[in-house]
Order: structure tokens, then sequence, then C-alpha cells
């Protein structure tokens, strides 16, 4: 008779949430516990643009219904933060000095935000924005009329920016960013520069190709001033420009590190019994490179694969894809994969007034896909790319009709049906 294990999982995003329903899977007694760092139930960073703009309220963002932890026999630690792990003695430590006991353990702990390297000798608070506690401060900020710079124009900065100016305060928002285009590691420069249209339509000023240099204290708000010397006065900064996993309480255990919690398919650590996945995880994309990837469906994912190993039930990751999916003023700006140009690819493209397809191949496998305005399906386009689909002879629809025609060439693939 087996007998009964602990299962800790330090983080209840969505990864640790996953591997919860993943332990659950199996029929046995094991004591699951969930440790949180938050307060509040467990949710999903991505609500808080929704959350800031007013299309959504509090209610509404919990990942699970407040009975899910009693049915699914889970011990719910919310508050607390794990500050050290003894691999030897199976324990994690707690910020109150106490002590959890575990026989597998999940490091799902997630992502902190990066400050940026700038002068400030006045001390000017830098917001962020990547936790509910971070909404409400600016919530408590916000008045009539302020001024507001974002540091830097990535997913969580574009995110935030479309959400001030959703409300009706008339506030006015400055994004900066060191690179000369918007959402520079998602979109290559022709649909980026589509999306900084819609938002320059909508009032949102940019400064591109330079980054904030100084903050200082002035007799009119927060004096911002650029590398090009110039300065714009702002009442609040919110510093938007990259996360990293949050893995420094990971120091002297034994646990190997990289940019993240390095894992192999598994899931699995370097160390019996611990696991990794979500935004602090180092694992591997689908063509077998190493790397932190902190999105909801690859954080989805690997919870799963991580839970079903813990209850020994054999599973692998197939590895993550870049996807990113917006909806920035009501259309909808979809990346899949590697969509960039280079010697060895083909690209087509089609733009009229109502939006913009651009198909990146290799030989006859799509490699990436940009879409802006088009209706589409990531998943479909996603699993066209993994599978390594020759869907090259099917180009033409898959531009013109890209969320009809990758839905039947991926149904027609997992069927294994030969798609030409």
């Amino acid at each position: 008779m087996n007998s009964i294990r602990q299962h800790v999982i330090v983080g209840a995003g969505t990864a640790g949430i996953s591997a919860v329903e993943a332990l659950r899977k199996a029929p046995s007694d094991d004591s699951i516990t969930l440790i949180s760092a938050e307060s509040d139930a467990p949710y999903s960073p991505t609500v808080l643009p929704h959350l800031l703009a007013g299309r959504i309220d509090e209610r509404q963002v919990a990942l699970r219904s407040a009975d899910f932890f009693d049915r699914a026999r889970c011990r719910l630690m919310l508050g607390r933060t794990v500050t050290g792990l003894d691999a030897e003695r199976r324990t994690v430590s707690l910020d109150d000095g106490s002590r959890v006991s575990f026989d597998r353990l999940l490091l799902a702990v997630g992502s902190e935000p990066l400050m940026p390297k700038i002068e400030n000798p006045d001390r000017v608070e830098c917001l962020s924005f990547t936790r509910i506690g971070d909404l409400r401060t600016l919530r408590t900020r916000l008045k009539r009329g302020s001024r507001v710079a974002i540091l830097g124009a990535g997913l969580i900065g574009m995110e935030l920016a479309d959400a001030l100016a959703h409300l009706p305060l008339g506030i006015r928002v400055l994004v900066v960013e060191q690179e000369k285009q918007v959402l520079p590691r998602t979109f290559n420069e022709t649909l980026a520069d589509e999306v900084l249209e819609l938002f320059q339509n909508k009032g949102v000023a940019f400064a591109l190709g330079r980054r904030a240099a100084a903050l200082e204290k002035t007799r009119d708000g927060i004096a911002v001033t650029l590398s090009d010397a110039s300065a714009h006065v702002v009442d609040l900064v919110v510093a938007c420009v990259g996360v990293r996993p949050r893995i420094g309480f990971l120091a002297g255990s034994g646990v190997a590190v990289g940019r993240g919690i390095l894992a192999d398919r598994r899931m699995a650590t370097n160390l019996a019994g611990i696991y990794a996945a979500g935004d602090a995880a180092e694992g591997f994309s689908a063509d077998g490179a190493a790397g932190c990837h902190p999105v909801l469906p690859t954080a989805a994912a690997q919870g799963r694969v991580a839970g079903a190993n813990m209850a020994d039930r054999p599973a692998g990751h197939e590895g993550w894809l870049p996807a990113n999916f917006f909806n920035f003023f009501g259309k909808v700006a979809v990346s899949v994969g590697d969509a960039s140009a280079g010697p060895e690819r083909e690209s087509l493209k089609r733009s009229n007034g109502a939006g913009h397809a651009e198909l990146f191949f290799e030989g006859e496998r799509l490699v990436g896909a940009n879409f802006l305005g088009v209706p589409t399906d990531p998943g479909s386009l996603s699993m066209l790319i993994k599978k390594r689909v020759a869907v090259k002879e099917h180009r033409e629809l898959l531009l013109n009709r890209p969320l009809e025609a990758s839905r039947w060439l991926a149904a027609r693939a997992q069927r294994g049906e030969r798609v030409k």
C-alpha cells in the first residue's frame, strides 16, 4: 500500500492551480498545500488592465471558484512568503520562521518586476503593474487629468497605456521605449507601426528610441529626463521594463538555476522530487531551445505536466512556442511563432483598411504569423508550427481566411491526414 505523500506548491497562479488539478486526477489521499505570497484569492495578472479600465471588477478575477480548494482537498496558505528551501530536510521556510515539510515540491513562484537603472537622487517612486496590489496603489494615485509616464512599450506597458486611455479621467499618457518601435520583442516593425498608430489616435504619446535617464522632483511634478536630454513633467511614473523569475530565495538550496529554475521536459529540476513551472521555470521551447516563457498558456501546460509527474503519471511538456494575443482598443493583435524575416524565409503579406496579415515560411512549413484586426485562431496556428505541418500549398487560403484555414488544416493534421 502506498504511503500518503505531502505535495507542496509554492505559487498560486495559473501554473500552481493547474498542478493541483493534475494531482487530483490521480486517486490518492496525498495532501496538497498551496502557498501564496499574496493575500488575495488566486488570480491571473492578465486581468489587471481589464480591472483598471473598469471592464470587470475584482469579484470576477479569481482563477477558480471559492469552493475549489475544499473540493480539491487542498490547503491554501495566503499571504505567506517562502524565504528558503532545505532540499535535504525536505522543508521550505516561511517569512514567519515556520517550516512546511514536503515529499514532492513544485516551484511555481512566478516573476517580479524589473526596475530601470536610472538617476534618481530624489528617490521618486516608480510604481509597477504586475500584481493586484500595484493596481490598487495606482488607482489611489490617479486623479482627473493625471500625467503618467510609462517606462517600457512591451506587453505590460502597452496594456497599461490602453487601460489608462479608456478611463474617463482625461489622463495624459507618455510611453517611453528605448527601442525604435513598440512591442519590440513581439511584433515586426510593420505591425508595430500599425499598433502605434492605434494608440496615437487615442491620444497616447510616445518617446521611441530613447530611455528614461533621470527622475527629479519639481514644483510641478516629476521631471523625467530622457537620453536625448529632453524632459517631460508628469505626476506618476510606472516602470514596465520587464520581469525576471522570482528565484532569489533559492540561493544555497542546490536547485540549479540559470535565468530561471532549470527544468527538463517533465518540469523536473536537478533535485529529485522538486519541480518548476510557470514564469520562474527555464524549460524548453518547441524547437529545443532553453528559456523562460512567462505567458499564461505555457504556465498552464507546464503546471499540468509537473502535477502529473508529481502524481507518478509520466508526462512531458512539448515545449513552448512564442505566441501573443492582445486586444488594443477593440482591435485584436496576434503574433505566433518566429515572425521575423530571414534569408531562408519567404513572407506573404496582406494589408487593407480593416487589418494586416503576414505569414512566414521555411520551405513547406509555416514558422510564424502576425495579424492585426483579422480573425484568427492562435491555437491552431501554433499546432501547425509545432507539428511542422507542410501547409505552404494553402498559403493563400491561410493568408485570406486564417481563422477557418488554420482550424481546417490543424484538424486534418490531428487526424493524420495529409494536408496537401
